[in-house]
């Protein structure tokens, strides 16, 4: 991966408390996926085939934590709506897509980015039916 091929773009997130953050996949988020889960894309499969609440709240977490080193999982957890988790896990993708390099000469780095947008879009399917299933 050629780091001038990443893209340093953020999506703005607003959660429970109001304010707005901006999810990004830094090079040092990106670090604790691989560091946790062994590669960005198994981190993605973890929410995706277990719908692991704990690895959903740990790649916000990652995703958040460049802006404010203070910010704790536990803190991501407590800041999100379990009725606005479709609405997380798309701007997840997002954030994902918008972190990757761009250079199609890239192959292996665009597949693992296409794989992980596609685990999230899986991901934000299983949340609605979550979801639709809660009878609050």
């Amino acid at each position: 991966m050629n780091l001038a091929d990443v893209k340093a773009k953020s999506v703005p997130i607003t959660l429970q408390d109001g304010k707005e953050r901006h999810l990004r996949f830094t090079l040092n988020a990106l670090a604790l996926l691989e560091e946790k889960y062994g590669s960005v894309d198994k981190a993605f499969e973890e929410v995706q085939k277990s719908n692991s609440v704990l690895g959903l709240r740990y790649i916000l977490w990652a995703g958040l934590s460049w802006e404010d080193e203070e910010l704790t999982e536990h803190d991501v957890g407590n800041l999100i709506d379990i009725g606005y988790m479709n609405d997380m896990i798309e701007k997840l993708g997002v954030a994902l897509d918008d972190s990757m390099p761009v250079d199609p000469q890239a192959s292996n780095v665009l597949a693992a980015k296409q794989a992980a947008a596609e685990q999230v879009r899986e991901a934000s399917g299983q949340a609605a039916k979550l979801n639709a299933s809660d009878p609050n």
